[in-house]
Order: structure tokens, then sequence, then C-alpha cells
């Protein structure tokens, strides 16, 4: 994969070329292809090859097997010690005219500035959260970028004392470090928040993914303590001072909103699935019936790559999807995961000691029932979610088609499933 950069020094109006020859291009490299959010191989390629301390801002387009990024130079002076780069003035039309003619093109579309921008795409965000950081903190420390895209910006700080991550959520997700503010017993601990900017900053867990473990013990407390934290929510012992999107079952899967949902697959899905999916509806409206009411917060996307173990204790984090909604659905992936990589026997054990914590709002053999059925809706729901309320909140959506097909294979393979049980 070929990956190109836009850098640009807003203070000195200056913009990194290559030189050879007498000839100019935009700095690249080639690489294996890796996350379009992550960052640390371009702040490293930058550092080692020009010197050059950057923030990456975003991947700004993509196109013919090329992804071009945008990043801004956070150095105080800019580096003028290679004799194969030049900085020129990027709005100079015979600057430009230097370039070949694709690289034209793309600063001739950067220049108009009409891109798409969320907070910290634009130039100096960076420079104020580094800022805020340094209020947070006595003593030295150093910043490190993670990842930028359009779901939100992650640095990591080195400080004197322990690690840290800061991060920055969009307007969709602006309950995020509220969330995690109400339930220090269950998430790293939260140090500051700017409410402002979305922004909060946590301490660093130290430990393994619960994802990579094999210790079925671990599996448990994960359980107990959403369970926990979900009773909690509803006994109004925990609460938030952000309101958190209120997303219950029986609304995101009315016969309405799964038309519509369903209507939006048709670029992304064969018409033998489409047909499958709208001749689906009836039952699936049928199994909403026969669901329980009950609501509490739902994590939104608990797997063990959520959850990191420190000396013993889970800690959950990301919370960026969550809702109230049934709390059941934060479990059936994870039940799914235990299946797999323990065993099916496992798994239903699990999901017991899970819903022996609910016996306050039904009879074991009733809750089962419940939760299968919650499982059969499980990626429906999550379509129907993100199809009605996340997608439409982003522009470029690099994920979309992984996620529709995910949660679309589920639902296709459960079809007869959902027929028999009602």
């Amino acid at each position: 994969m070929l990956y190109q950069f836009i850098v640009y020094s807003k203070k000195e109006n200056l913009m990194l070329f290559d030189t050879h020859n007498d000839k100019i291009s935009l700095p690249y490299f080639q690489s294996k292809p890796f996350h379009i959010a992550d960052t640390k191989p371009i702040n490293e390629y930058f550092y080692n090859q020009y010197h050059l301390c950057i923030n990456v801002l975003k991947c700004w387009t993509e196109e013919d097997s090329r992804l071009v990024y945008e990043a801004e130079v956070l150095n105080g002076e800019i580096p003028y010690d290679s004799k194969r780069i030049i900085w020129l003035n990027p709005f100079n039309r015979k600057n430009v005219y230097k370039l070949p003619k694709q690289g034209q093109r793309i600063l001739q579309q950067w220049t108009k500035n009409e891109s798409y921008l969320m907070p910290w795409f634009q130039y100096g965000f960076r420079d104020e959260i580094d800022k805020w950081v340094g209020r947070q903190l006595t003593g030295s420390f150093a910043i490190e970028q993670v990842r930028s895209w359009e779901k939100g910006l992650l640095l990591k700080v080195r400080a004197d004392d322990n690690n840290y991550y800061v991060k920055t959520v969009p307007s969709i997700f602006d309950h995020e470090p509220f969330v995690h503010k109400s339930m220090p017993e269950f998430v790293p601990e939260v140090i500051a928040t700017d409410e402002r900017k979305n922004t909060y900053m946590m301490r660093e867990i130290n430990g393994e993914l619960l994802g990579y473990s094999r210790d079925i013990y671990q599996w448990e407390i994960t359980a107990l303590r959403i369970a926990k934290l979900q009773k909690k929510y509803m006994h109004g012992e925990i609460q938030i001072k952000k309101t958190i999107p209120k997303r219950p079952i029986e609304q995101v899967l009315t016969e309405k909103q799964m038309n519509k949902t369903i209507r939006s697959l048709q670029n992304y899905i064969s018409n033998v699935s489409y047909q499958a999916l709208s001749e689906s509806i009836p039952d699936v409206l049928s199994l909403v019936q026969s669901a329980k009411s009950l609501l509490s917060i739902d994590h939104g996307d608990l797997f063990g790559g959520n959850v990191i173990v420190e000396n013993g204790e889970p800690f959950i984090f990301d919370w960026s999807n969550s809702s109230m909604t049934h709390p059941f659905l934060s479990v059936v992936h994870l039940m799914e995961e235990v299946a797999d990589f323990f065993s099916e026997n496992l798994s239903e054990e699990l999901l017991n000691v899970y819903l022996c914590e609910w016996t306050d709002y039904g009879q074991i053999d009733k809750l089962r029932d419940e939760f299968s059925i919650v499982r059969l809706l499980e990626p429906i729901y999550y379509l129907g979610v993100h199809i009605l309320h996340i997608f439409p909140s982003f522009h470029y959506n690099v994920d979309k088609e992984e996620i529709i097909e995910a949660y679309v294979t589920k639902w296709l393979s459960n079809k007869n499933k959902i027929s028999e049980h009602v």
C-alpha cells in the first residue's frame, strides 16, 4: 500500500516536500496495510526520516490503492538539515505546478479547505489538548498519538508518576466520558474531563486483554461485573451527568424502522439476502413483542478486546456505543466467545452465573428464555442502531461494510431459529 502525506506547518505557512533533480513530490512510503486510524507507523516514519514531530489529523482521501493523510507539524522550529526535502508555501501556484499532476490535484483540493472536519482534525486542537494535559499533571510528561479518525482521537501520556490515555470523542458519543466517570469500580480511573471538548483523561490499565485469557474465572468475574453494574443503574445507585442515548429494543425494532434499515442495505447486500431479511420482519416483530421491557445500560460492543485484566481485576473500557436498552444484549458476544474459546458447556455455565444475578426479575428458566430471545435479536438490533443512529453521524464510515456484513450474516444464520421461536 502507498501512503502519501500532506504535512503542513500552519504557523510558518509551509509544507514539506521531497525533492530530487529539481522536482518535488509529496512525501510517501510503502507499507503493509495498517488500520486507517493507526498513527504510530506514520509518526515514527516522520521522526526517523525527517526529524519531525507531527500530529496526524486524518486520512484525507483514498484513491488508486493510495491513502493520503494530512498532518500538522508540532516542531517549534522546522528542520532544514536535509538536501532531499524542501519547505514551500502550498498556496503559491508556482509551487503547486512543480508537483506531478496527481500531486497538483491533491494540493488544489486541499487548499479549497472544503473537507469535512471533526474538532481534532483542525490545526491547533492538539496543542490545546497538550496544554490541558499539562494542567492536570505535575512534573514532566510526553504525549504520543495513538489513533485519529472520525470516531475519535486517542493519545498516550507518559508521566513521572503513571501513564494515561486521553480520548476525545464525537458528539454522538459525548456521553462516554461521563459513563466512565460514573463507574470507577469497573473502568479505568478517570483523572479529568473537558466537557467542551468531549475529552477525558484516564489512567492506563496494565494487564492482558480478556480475549487472550484462558482463565475462565476472569470471564466469570467480567460477566458478574457487568450484571452488578447494570443492576446499580436500574436501582438508581449510579447517576450520570450526561444523558445516555435511550434505545429500547421495541423502539429500534419497529416495523417502520426495520424497513428503513433494510432499504439502506440495498447497495451492500445481494438481492437474495435483501429478500430474505424483508421476509424475516414479521417474525422479528413477533419476537420483539415477546421480550421483556428490562432497561439498563448496555456496553454496545462488549467482547474480550474491550476488557483488560489488571492484578486479577477486569476493567471494561470503550463505552462509546453504550445506551439504555435491554441489559442482556451486553453479554451475548461474551457468551459466544466463551463457547468458541472454551466450550459450549462452559458458556452455558457462565450464562447461568450471569442470569442468577437477575432472579429478582424472574425464575431462571424464564430468564433463559428471555436471553434466547435477546440473543436472536442482538445482530438485528445493533444493525438498526448503526444504520439509524451511528452511521448518519459520520462522513467516511470506513468500517461500515464490515459492520453491516457481520450483522447481516448473523441475522441470516438465525433466520430459521427466529421463525421456530415464534
